[in-house]
């Protein structure tokens, strides 16, 4: 008995319309990155507009307070740590083989050590000129930026206002489902946020007071490194590590092993206390998982997947959980 197929308008009409959906997500890739970020940045200072406005002080002044005090960190961090940070890694990058130059003797003669540091020479030239190159197309693209900061300030002015038309759309059912959603999204997208920047902070500013305290050159750079590599659990300190012990043993024996146990050290407190303490509660991801979910990102989508991993996968589990959680109930009902 043959069997005929067919497809009804409906669905053909559904499937083109997704399709350029996707298409014009795809064309306006950089918006939609920008809001998902702008997002995120005010999900995360949401609360302390929420605390201004427990304390009597109206919403739109409490935006403006907390945006303010944002925009003053940002701009004093740029200003005072930007430029030192620029010239620091320069010259790091093109003393580089110098520090090397020891390391490799005391491991005796390399077959491959003279090439190694011709190569390592040319290649921290290039490395210090694409810093600057870097530099520049931060500051070309600061219309980006700009736009960004605005993103983030229209959302945290109209979060309540947007939140509630979204859900006005939708029937009270699935209102309240979307109610859900986005409370979690608040909680754990800011959260996450909120957790990743003290940790970096903690972090890096540890590792700045003891590389300071050893009289280590280039200590802002290297404390930068450890802070942002915080991002990345497990291989991230040890990566960021690497530069710091590169600079301690090319300068004497003593220095190499004192920078080595002050890593230890501060990679024991983020294991044992400040990570238990600040992330795991609110990501609930493992360790492995978290490093999966990176790599996966980055192998996507380069550094801003690395950026961006997490946060879209927290938002992809929120929605994922709450749909299976309608599916069980429903067919559980019938």
């Amino acid at each position: 008995m043959e069997r005929h197929y067919e497809i009804a308008p409906k669905t053909i009409v559904f499937s083109f319309a997704l399709i350029l959906g996707v298409w014009i997500l795809y064309q306006i890739r950089l918006v939609v990155v920008a809001l998902f970020i702008a997002l995120i940045l005010s999900l995360a200072l949401d609360p302390l507009v929420s605390r201004l406005k427990s304390w009597k002080i109206p919403r739109p002044v409490s935006v403006f307070l907390v945006f303010f005090v944002f925009l003053v960190a940002v701009g004093g961090l740029l200003t005072y740590g930007f430029t030192p940070l620029v010239n620091q890694t320069g010259r790091f990058l093109i003393n580089l083989p110098q520090f090397l130059g020891p390391i490799l003797d005391k491991l005796g003669p390399l077959p491959f050590a003279q090439g190694l540091q011709e190569q390592l020479v040319s290649q921290a030239t290039l490395l210090s000129a694409n810093i600057l190159t870097v530099a520049g197309a931060i500051v070309s693209n600061a219309v980006f930026l700009l736009a960004l900061l605005v993103f983030v300030f229209y959302f945290m002015l109209d979060w309540e206002n947007l939140r509630n038309r979204f859900v006005s759309f939708l029937n009270n059912q699935a209102r309240a489902r979307a109610q859900k959603i986005i409370t979690l999204l608040e909680t754990q997208l800011g959260g996450w946020l909120r957790a990743q920047v003290i940790l970096m902070l903690l972090v890096g500013v540890l590792t700045y007071l003891g590389l300071f305290a050893l009289g280590v050159e280039y200590a802002l750079p290297l404390a930068v490194i450890a802070g942002l590599f915080e991002i990345i659990p497990t291989i991230g300190p040890i990566v960021a590590g690497i530069p710091a012990l590169v600079v301690g043993f090319g300068t004497s024996s003593w220095l190499g092993v004192w920078i080595l146990a002050l890593y230890l050290v501060v990679q024991q407190l983020e294991n044992n206390i400040i990570v238990p303490n600040i992330m795991s509660r609110v990501v609930g991801f493992s360790p492995l998982g978290t490093l999966v979910i990176l790599f996966i990102g980055a192998q996507l989508f380069g550094i801003g997947g690395l950026l961006l991993a997490i946060p879209a996968t927290i938002l992809i589990s929120i929605i994922l959980r709450d749909a299976l959680s309608f599916s069980l109930n429903h067919h559980s009902k019938k």
